[in-house]
Order: structure tokens, then C-alpha cells, then sequence
């Protein structure tokens, strides 16, 4: 019941963003395609937080395997083609260059990938925890020259 919309967890996870960007990074659990962004982050971030409160539908966005808190599609070990190739107009979209995710673990350990276009993805889920793959401890660090 906590976790349920209006549920006394739901409440304090709506305090929190969905996806954000900083500078030219952003970070989501899953990632976003050209359909998440359209309408840009503050409205994915709006309509996420109402719905955890209970003031509002869930968004469609967040169902299925395409949500940005589920897809995979930049985590596998070499995305495809069209995943890069959205990666690239999704940064565009944005003014980004790199973008965070976790959602999937890495066999080995924190890893990147960079698309044609130069743009990047890291992928973050080691698999940390004992229920899952108890993986290595790691970190991603962006530093402020924006090298990682």
C-alpha cells in the first residue's frame, strides 16, 4: 500500500524526478526515446509526480517495456543500430551528450557506449545487490570538465 499511488512512500518518491538533466547529462533509470522527450523532461517529471500523489492518471508513458523507468534498450552489451540512432536524436532534442542509466546490470562492471554521433550512454547497474548478482561496488564520476 505504501508504494501505491497516494501511498505514503508514492508521496515521497513523487518529490523526486523521473529523468533529469544537468548540463549536458542526463540521467534516468531506464532511458528515454524521441517520444518521452517531446514534450520535455518537466512534463515527464509533472505528470509522474501527480500520479504518485494520486492527483492524477498514470501516465502512459510509464507502462510497458518502453518506459523510461523499465527499457533496455541502450544497455545491452552493444545496442542496435536504431538504439543508437535514437540515442543520438534524443541527446539532440535535449542538448545532451551523455546520458546515465541503470535498470540493466553489467556484467562488467560500469560500462559506456558511444554512438556514431558521439554521443554516450553509461550504464550503471552493477548488480550490487546480494538478491541479484552481488556485483561490484562501483560509481560513475562525471567531473566538472565534463570528462568521466
Amino acid at each position: 500500500e505504501a508504494f501505491r499511488p497516494g501511498g505514503a512512500y508514492a508521496r515521497k518518491l513523487a518529490g523526486m524526478p523521473l529523468c533529469v538533466q544537468i548540463g549536458d547529462t542526463v540521467l534516468v533509470h531506464g532511458g528515454l526515446q524521441v517520444s518521452h522527450v517531446t514534450a520535455g523532461l518537466e512534463e515527464l517529471n509533472r505528470r509522474t509526480a501527480a500520479w504518485l500523489r494520486e492527483e492524477g492518471p498514470r501516465p502512459r508513458f510509464l507502462s510497458g517495456a518502453s518506459s523510461p523507468l523499465w527499457m533496455r534498450n541502450y544497455s545491452v552489451p552493444k545496442p542496435t543500430r536504431e538504439a543508437s540512432e535514437e540515442l543520438d536524436q534524443v541527446m539532440g532534442l535535449l542538448g545532451a551528450r551523455r546520458m546515465v542509466v541503470g535498470h540493466t546490470p553489467q556484467l562488467k562492471g560500469v560500462n559506456g557506449h558511444v554512438t556514431e554521433g558521439g554521443n554516450e550512454v553509461w550504464r550503471c547497474d552493477t548488480g550490487m545487490s546480494s538478491g541479484m548478482m552481488s556485483g561490484p561496488v562501483e560509481c560513475l564520476e562525471i567531473r566538472g570538465d565534463g570528462t568521466v
